[in-house]
């Protein structure tokens, strides 16, 4: 099929190709401006080095490197849900007590790789999740950590903890554009239309003069225009 076919078979069936883009504009106008947009949060990423000095088990099979991995295995686990929780959260809330404007509201999600602890801290604005972040960090690092923290965990982790990648925003809200979500949805209604309309040439079974002449091999000299079959006289 030539490109002056397909441009033919757009031209045709431009009703369903128009009524399709239209419908997606309406209904891409009606998303961007009539429903609830969510705002995603800022996020800040910690990371921190929690290093346990773990007493090996009296044995002449295991080395104390050994039980040492074991121990910062068990502890960033626990560590985990620690940082997790609400309480831990509502500490770190009442450290920033005079952060203009309140203390921030935020989530924080740990995840470990062996001795590393990867921590993301979220919150409505940059500012907030930065100062949540930094707030965790002097917590886990501060002297006093080892007796509220840490002893509870296990009394023979005595870990020490440093920060290795100091708070950073790594991903921020997702802005929305209304024109270019408009622009999107419509031509994506724009696309489907046009392929609706190949679809519904391809179920035609009409025959054209240009497919007589396809099938003959010779040109249509005239046509006879089609009146109609005249319905049989009544008796």
């Amino acid at each position: 099929m030539e490109l002056r076919q397909y441009w033919r078979v757009v031209v045709d069936r431009a009703p369903v190709v128009i009524g399709t883009f239209l419908v997606a504009l309406v209904v891409a106008a009606a998303s961007v401006y009539l429903i609830p947009q969510v705002a995603t949060p800022y996020q800040a990423a910690l990371i921190l080095s929690v290093e346990p000095r773990a007493t090996p088990e009296t044995s002449d099979y295991y080395s104390h490197d050994y039980y040492s991995y074991l121990a910062s295995e068990y502890l960033n686990d626990d560590l985990i849900d620690t940082v997790e929780s609400n309480a831990f959260l509502q500490r770190v809330r009442d450290r920033l007590k005079n952060f203009p404007g309140g203390p921030p509201t935020g989530t924080i999600e740990g995840k470990k790789a062996h001795r590393v602890l990867h921590l993301t801290i979220s919150s409505p604005t940059s500012a907030g999740a930065l100062a949540l972040a930094q707030a965790v960090a002097d917590i886990l690092t501060s002297p006093d950590a080892k007796t509220t923290i840490f002893d509870p965990l296990s009394a023979q982790a005595n870990p020490v903890v440093s920060v290795i990648n100091p708070p950073e925003i790594v991903a921020g809200p997702a802005g929305r554009s209304a024109i270019l979500n408009l622009a999107a949805r419509s031509l994506v209604g724009l696309a489907v239309g046009i392929g609706l309309a190949f679809l519904l040439e391809y179920l035609d079974d009409t025959v054209t003069s240009d497919d007589i002449a396809n099938l003959v091999d010779l040109p249509v000299l005239g046509q006879i225009p089609g009146r109609g079959v005249p319905a049989p006289r009544k008796k």
